[in-house]
């Protein structure tokens, strides 16, 4: 019977990695990704979760702000998130699942909301639009909610480190 590793080198060739001090595998797709990345409508992760177990997926692209994550579990996707840049800004344009706790210490954190209110600054809204607006940030901070198609709360394509952090992940060398 082939391990878990031996199983997923012979799916994906020599690019997977096991580290002494982790748990987890890594598969480097290096500059490549798989088709559908910043795309809506692909799923990652179901299928090697329902053979493997847990699976994440994780590729971010730090000259776009893009961001796509996804955690399956036994075939099951617990969390989506896919922050796409449409060629002027980035924006959600997949969220799904619950939220996991990394998300309250850097997408929701206070240093972000700060953030969130100084671009709201930069808009030239009349006054009334302008404290509506910081209401509804407010709003989703206490929600913890992501509104689609837009960039609110702010994403960055360098929340990958904070998930990595969060999983004990580590980069292929």
């Amino acid at each position: 019977m082939l391990s878990a590793d031996d199983s997923l080198r012979k799916r994906f060739g020599k690019n997977i990695h096991s580290f002494p001090d982790s748990e987890w595998l890594t598969y480097g797709f290096g500059y490549s990704t798989p088709h559908g990345v910043f795309e809506e409508g692909s799923y990652f992760t179901k299928d090697l979760s329902a053979q493997f177990g847990e699976v994440i997926f994780l590729c971010s692209d730090s000259r776009n702000n893009q961001l796509e994550y996804e955690h399956s579990l036994d075939g099951a996707v617990i969390r989506k998130l896919s922050l796409i840049f449409d060629g002027c800004q980035s924006t959600w344009e997949w969220v799904e699942g619950e939220k996991e706790a990394w998300e309250d210490g850097s997408i929701f954190s206070a240093a972000n909301f700060v953030k969130a209110q100084e671009m709201l600054s930069w808009e030239e809204l009349p006054e009334e639009q302008h404290c509506a607006k910081e209401e509804m940030l407010r709003q989703l901070w206490a929600r913890r909610e992501y509104l689609l198609h837009e960039n609110w709360p702010p994403g960055d394509a360098g929340f990958d480190g904070v998930i990595r952090k969060h999983f004990g992940l580590k980069l292929p060398q």
